[in-house]
């Protein structure tokens, strides 16, 4: 038989056609997904730089101030607008090997301004993506064409990682309501380059995991993919374009179905050969064996622990497992002295068993979670020999609902009734998977769309109520800011200067206000807050005239700034008698001798008291770049309990981070240091970004390479 139709025929037999592409699409999610973030992160970074800078004129800083306040309510919403890319593309492999479907639109609907806009913008990156990886994407298709005809599909499929199709899902993670058309294209531009500089490594993924399915290169008809889809002979297909890739290209490559899934899970076999180092401790019992559990035998006896729900105690997860196991085998006449787990069964048990023990160690978990835990062992346990890639960066459901449920677990406050009801969604959950059949995967994206349709009204409540929380901060921040900007120029024109006292009431009382108001709605960089540092000195050159009898040139110098003055006190909303009042009691003092005194400015009030200390450093909090909007804390409390907290808003001006709690409520306000502070105090503990398991499995896998 010839090599190309051994290895499609055991390809065929390993991996139906819709595991591949949900292979293809968790891998592609993997890669791509952290391109959003550091899409708004680049931007972010770009229009804070041209904010600062002074090339801007009036109109283009105010449309980059606009753009960037979109983009701290992006940045907020990042998780949600990662969910809609996830679903974009999610709808793509879905639809194949047809195209997606247009969204919500008839064969006789009109264009929406939303999707012209889209084409418009999104057409012209796709068309030169497509252009650079013409070549590359080509061979992928050809593949692809030999899986669709194993689906007996006979036109030419899609790509479902074409440019178009990735630049759509971008555009629907980022659509017309959540952004304007400017900054929406701005985007778009940033993440151009990103994508450009994934591709060459996703689509070379892409043809060597095909390859090895075994999908031949189809030719130019579809005869040529029937033939090679229904394992006919690929000798004769045509070989030009084939060199892009020089391994993975031919099936004539791919050897047995076992080494081929596992070339694509680099993670899981670095933990199982540490779990191999691990197991050869133990070599003496092993060997003292007479034979191994066979496979059927092993997952019957998995099967009837899971529905046991109950598990022997022990200091870890993988002893518990064990003796489970043997427990349920000594109850169907097995006897554990004769028999052994082999090889693959126990190094699965370890890395299992591992990764449960590190979820249990760094969450702060209630008894009753950390039992339930120690049951969701038992199928994650099955996964794991089923899937040689469930540990892989690229997560599938499994793992996504495994995090879900830690997170939803972690820190429970037994006062706060929001709390009790994720705990309780997370344990019915969790029963769910226990009661399931033991191998059905389809209760995990079960499971989790049930969580998110049950989260969906309280997690738009909580972000509502944060928004408005972190919008008022802003707001109180920036008046701070101004405030303070005013005080330190009325401390530098005050200076020890014995000044006129209606001198020093309008610096210290209009002058002031209006400084305050000019930062606040103009900027410092404007010319309405330079003509009002002007009229303050002015004012103080006016004086120093007066005092040293300076004659007509005082007269002149006040005829000059009296107009000023008017404005200046008619923006702070003094009467327009008042206002003469004032002025008259000023001229009246600089062509009079009056007495001198050195002044200092009015303390603020108690209604001024500023959101965060003076003494905070905003230099120092914005060069803090340890923590992101979206990393989770758990607070542990004095009584022993625990709650958890978000950081859901970080401040532009001065790096302040807000924490709040699940229903969107101020918690914390907290400069980074003083957020350091209580990290390293254990009054916060960091929870890692990217997921419980995520976190949990790169700490496993840096241990095993060390080791």
């Amino acid at each position: 038989m010839p090599v190309s139709t051994q290895g499609s025929g055991e390809a065929l037999r390993a991996e139906t056609p819709a595991q591949l592409m949900d292979s293809l699409r968790r891998e592609a999610g993997a890669r791509l997904l952290p391109l959003l973030g550091e899409t708004l992160r680049q931007e972010r970074a770009y229009l804070q730089r041209a904010c600062q800078g002074e090339t801007l004129d009036a109109q283009a800083r105010a449309a980059a101030t606009e753009d960037l306040e979109s983009l701290t309510v992006l940045a907020a919403e990042l998780i949600h607008h990662e969910h809609k890319w996830q679903k974009a593309l999610g709808d793509v492999f879905v639809a194949w090997p047809e195209p997606p479907a247009a969204q919500g639109r008839s064969a006789f609907s009109l264009v929406s301004d939303d999707e012209l806009q889209a084409q418009l913008i999104g057409q012209p990156v796709a068309e030169a993506l497509d252009r650079r990886f013409e070549s590359q994407r080509d061979i992928i298709d050809r593949r692809l064409h030999t899986l669709a005809a194993r689906l007996h599909y006979r036109g030419r499929p899609s790509n479902p990682l074409a440019a178009r199709f990735l630049v759509e899902c971008f555009l629907r993670a980022f659509d017309a309501a959540d952004c304007g058309r400017r900054l929406r294209t701005q985007l778009l531009r940033r993440y151009e380059p990103l994508l450009d500089g994934a591709l060459t490594a996703l689509y070379g993924w892409c043809n060597t995991r095909l390859g090895e399915a075994g999908c031949a290169l189809a030719g130019d008809s579809d005869q040529a993919a029937l033939i090679a889809g229904l394992g006919g002979s690929t000798d004769a297909l045509p070989a030009s374009k084939t060199r892009i890739w020089e391994q993975g290209n031919a099936v004539a490559q791919a050897t047995g179905s076992a080494p081929r899934a596992r070339a694509d899970a680099p993670r899981g076999n670095l933990l199982r050969r540490h779990a191999r180092r691990q197991r050869d401790a133990r070599r003496a019992e092993i060997d003292a064996a007479e034979r191994s559990f066979l496979r059927d035998e092993f997952m019957s006896t998995l099967a009837l622990l899971q529905a046991g729900r109950s598990l022997p105690p022990g200091d870890t997860h993988a002893v518990r497992l064990r003796e489970g196991l043997y427990a349920v085998a000594g109850g169907l006449g097995i006897d554990r002295r004769k028999v052994a787990f082999d090889g693959e069964q126990d190094e699965v048990i370890i890395v299992t068993g591992a990764l449960f023990d590190l979820l249990g160690r760094r969450h702060q978990l209630t008894a009753e979670a950390r039992e339930r835990l120690a049951l969701l062992a038992v199928p994650w346990l099955h996964l794991a020999l089923d899937d040689v890639q469930l540990f892989e960066p690229s997560s599938p459901p499994s793992m996504q609902l495994l995090s879900l449920l830690i997170e939803l677990w972690d820190g429970a406050d037994a006062g706060d009734p929001h709390s009790l009801t994720l705990h309780a969604l997370a344990d019915i959950a969790a029963d769910a998977v226990l009661e399931a059949a033991h191998g059905d995967g389809r209760v995990f994206p079960a499971q989790l769309a049930q969580i998110d349709a049950a989260l969906a009204a309280g997690r738009r409540r909580a972000e509502a109520v944060e928004r408005r929380t972190w919008q008022a901060l802003r707001g109180r921040e920036r008046l701070d800011a101004a405030r303070r900007c005013a005080r330190l120029e009325l401390e530098c024109r005050f200076a020890g200067r014995a000044l006129l006292p209606s001198v020093a009431g309008v610096l210290d009382g209009e002058w002031r206000q209006a400084l305050a108001q000019a930062w606040l709605r103009d900027g410092e960089a404007s010319d309405r807050y330079r003509e009002v540092l002007s009229l303050g000195d002015a004012l103080v050159e006016s004086d120093a005239l007066a005092a040293n009898d300076g004659g007509s040139a005082v007269a002149d110098r006040l005829l000059g700034i009296l107009p000023a003055l008017r404005d200046c006190c008619a923006q702070c909303g003094v009467d327009a008698q008042v206002i003469e009042q004032r002025l008259a009691a000023l001229v009246a003092e600089h062509a009079s001798p009056t007495a001198r005194r050195i002044h200092v400015p009015t303390p603020p009030g108690d209604d001024e008291a500023p959101l965060l200390p003076d003494d905070a450093d905003p230099a120092a909090g914005l060069a803090d770049t340890t923590f992101a909007e979206g990393q989770r804390f758990v607070r542990a409390e004095a009584t022993g309990a625990a709650r958890s907290l978000r950081l859901a808003w970080r401040s532009s001006l001065s790096g302040a981070c807000l924490l709040v709690n699940p229903a969107g409520a101020r918690e914390l306000l907290l400069m980074p240091d003083a957020l350091h502070a209580m990290v390293a105090s254990g009054a916060l503990q960091m929870r890692p970004g990217g997921g419980a398991v995520s976190g949990a499995l790169t700490t496993l896998a840096a241990q095993a390479g060390a080791a």
